[in-house]
This record gives C-alpha cells, sequence and structure tokens, in this order.
C-alpha cells in the first residue's frame, strides 16, 4: 500500500544535479530510445485507415497510456511527410479514449495547477527537468501489447486484432509513492465537463509526447536533412525547457513580457538559464 509522503520527503525523492555528466549521458539514452522508436514496424500501415496503438505506461489510478502510430505528420498530403510520426494517447479508468492533446492543451493545465497549486510547481519542475535529461530514466524488456485498430470514415477506430511484442526501451520512473503523493496534492485534472486523469498520467503522457518531438527532430535533421551536424540540439530537452520557463512565470518570477519575446524570438521553443534550474525547483535540482 502506497504512504503520503511529506513534502521533504517529496523533494528528496525528487531531487537532482544538472552537470556535463548528466547532459552526455541524456544524449546517450535519446538516441538508444530514438532508434528503438524509429525501428518500429509500420509496414502496409496507413493514418487514418489502418493503425497500430502501443500499450507503455499504466498509472496508480488505472489508467493507460499508449503511442498510436503513424500519426498525422506521416499523410502523404503533407508538405513533408513524416512516416515515423505517432501520438499519445490515454485511456480513461473506465475504458473511454482522451482526445487528442496538443502543447497548447498542456499549458492551460500547467497554469490551472499554479491557480490551484502553486505549491506543487517546484515538484513539477523537477519532473520536467528529470523528462527534459532521461534523469534516472529505468531501462525496460518487458512485452507490451499493440491493439490493431480499422479506422473508419468517420474516423472511429475499432479494434479488430492484438498482438504482444518486445519493446526494450527506457521510461520515466519514479517510486509509486511519489506518484501516489503528488497524485493526492495535485487533484484530478480536469480534461473535459465530465472525464479527469490522475497527475500520473499527465506526466506519462507528456513523456510520451516529448518522445515523439526526439524522434521528428531526429528523422527531420539526420534522415531528411542528412546534416552531419545536428547532435540532438533539439526535441525533448528545448521543449522541456519551454515548459520549465512557463513554470518560472507561473511561480511569479519572470514576467510575461519577457516570456513572450523569448517564445516569439525562438519561434516556440526557448531555453532557460541553465542556472535557473535550481530556482524554478525551489532548490530540488541543483548544478554542479
Amino acid at each position: 500500500m502506497q504512504n503520503i509522503l511529506s513534502k521533504t520527503s517529496l523533494r528528496k525523492a525528487l531531487s537532482a544535479t544538472y552537470s556535463r555528466e548528466v547532459f552526455n549521458l541524456s544524449k546517450m539514452l535519446r538516441k538508444a530510445n530514438i532508434d528503438t522508436f524509429l525501428s518500429i514496424d509500420r509496414k502496409e500501415l496507413k493514418y487514418a485507415k489502418l493503425e497500430h496503438r502501443m500499450h507503455l505506461y499504466s498509472t496508480l489510478e488505472q489508467e493507460k497510456i499508449y503511442i498510436q502510430f503513424p500519426g498525422k505528420e506521416s499523410a502523404e498530403s503533407n508538405n513533408t511527410p513524416m512516416p515515423k510520426d505517432f501520438r499519445p494517447k490515454l485511456r480513461y479508468s473506465d475504458g473511454s479514449m482522451m482526445h487528442d492533446a496538443t502543447f497548447g492543451f498542456i499549458w492551460d493545465i500547467l497554469d490551472d495547477i499554479g491557480k490551484r497549486h502553486r505549491d506543487c510547481l517546484g515538484f513539477m519542475a523537477a519532473i520536467f527537468f528529470r523528462m527534459g535529461y532521461m534523469y534516472d530514466y529505468l531501462k525496460t524488456h518487458n512485452p507490451c501489447t499493440c491493439e490493431i485498430l480499422h479506422i473508419d470514415d468517420s474516423n472511429n477506430p475499432t479494434m479488430f486484432d492484438m498482438k504482444t511484442m518486445q519493446f526494450d526501451w527506457h521510461q520515466l520512473y519514479l517510486p509509486d509513492n511519489v506518484w501516489f503523493s503528488l497524485n493526492d496534492r495535485v487533484g484530478r485534472i480536469s480534461v473535459t465537463d465530465d472525464k479527469s486523469i490522475s497527475f500520473e498520467a499527465f506526466m506519462k503522457f507528456i513523456d510520451l509526447l516529448l518522445q515523439n518531438e526526439d524522434c521528428k527532430y531526429f528523422y527531420k535533421n539526420i534522415i531528411m536533412r542528412d546534416d552531419p551536424n545536428y547532435n540532438l540540439r533539439t526535441g525533448r530537452t528545448t521543449t522541456c525547457d519551454a515548459n520549465l520557463l512557463i513554470l518560472f512565470y507561473l511561480k511569479g518570477n519572470y514576467k510575461i513580457s519577457a516570456l513572450l519575446n523569448d517564445f516569439q524570438k525562438s519561434r516556440g521553443v526557448p531555453t532557460i538559464n541553465k542556472r535557473d534550474y535550481v530556482n524554478v525547483t525551489d532548490g530540488i535540482v541543483t548544478s554542479e
């Protein structure tokens, strides 16, 4: 049975240190995951016609998080099709599916949590830091289930088969007591008028959204552009930095004018100064 941790115990469980070693290791882990996700067999699959939905995360509150592929950007109608595109999907505990979500949806939730539970923003920032650098990620060797979906003209998916496949990857890991405690502190996160998800489900959903970012930028720069100088400069790390800047603003440590200027100048992917990791996480993350 899980226990609710004190604020001090949560800080200790989420503590992390940024260093050059962490940065270098993160690039190795990111590349390993990119190779795994890009190697998924997509033969004969077609967006909005025949897709696969692979189960990768479960939560304490019986939600399930998947990746579904191929994604919308794989469609040949796009100017620059991305055949390896996928999207995260979330199944509520009642078995129904959540609608597809964007980063705008995520920012609205961050804003809502900031208004209701400002004292939790440091914990959230620490997890975004961990996701950005795949800090303490756990390598898994377990088989996972994959649903085979036929999608009709009304965009209604019907599962007509299921298979089990081996999938070795590095995934976000925190002890159950940490997720249980954060679920309790943050409370249910409203998605629609009558649907809500746990904090754990929200963060694990974002992790798979970040994984697609890593895969997308790698594919665009290495495979499409054959850029020998690309060195994982974009993807999950820069996206998490952007979310950390938003949390910095929500904590009252950053002006809205500075935030908007950073987003405008960087075309939507601003970075946060490494020295501010300690400030946005309330000292949970330190630097060497």
